[in-house]
């Protein structure tokens, strides 16, 4: 779980200034439907709805099979080169720093830079883009856990 700030004008904003509690689920990524996402986010859905006494008795609110991880600072690690890229990490990956999380090489295979986290944390989320540029943000990392 990722705690972030609000961002000015958005509806999540507006909730705040009306009081009105808000929980919201990203997962995935544009244009992509990854079945694993929907699940978690159906399943955790139902898991709230049922804590609140609103879910209805033909739905099963299933148990968590794994403990959530509280997130309160992340950051992004930025491309320090622009190439062909390919990560070697899974979203939800521990890492240490230094640990190697990809390579950006050239098209020719003559050029190869190790990408190596900067931090230690959990990986967010990540750049699965076959090619990218110098400043291009490849891994989103926490950087405090609660």
């Amino acid at each position: 779980m990722l705690y972030s700030k609000n961002i000015k004008k958005s509806f999540r904003n507006t909730c705040n200034i009306l009081g009105k509690p808000m929980l919201l689920f990203e997962g995935g990524k544009s244009f992509h439907i990854d079945g694993n996402v929907t699940n978690t986010a159906v399943n955790g859905a139902k898991r709230v709805l049922n804590s609140l006494g609103m879910l209805k008795s033909k739905f099963i609110a299933s148990i968590p099979t794994k403990s959530p991880v509280y997130v309160t600072g992340s950051r992004w690690q930025r491309a320090k080169y622009s190439g062909m890229f390919k990560t070697r990490i899974k979203i939800g990956s521990k890492v240490a720093k230094g640990d190697v999380l990809g390579h950006i090489t050239d098209p020719y295979g003559k050029v190869n830079h190790v990408v190596k986290a900067s931090i230690s944390g959990y990986i967010i989320n990540l750049n699965e883009s076959p090619i990218v540029y110098q400043g291009d943000a490849l891994f989103h990392i926490s950087t405090k856990l609660k």
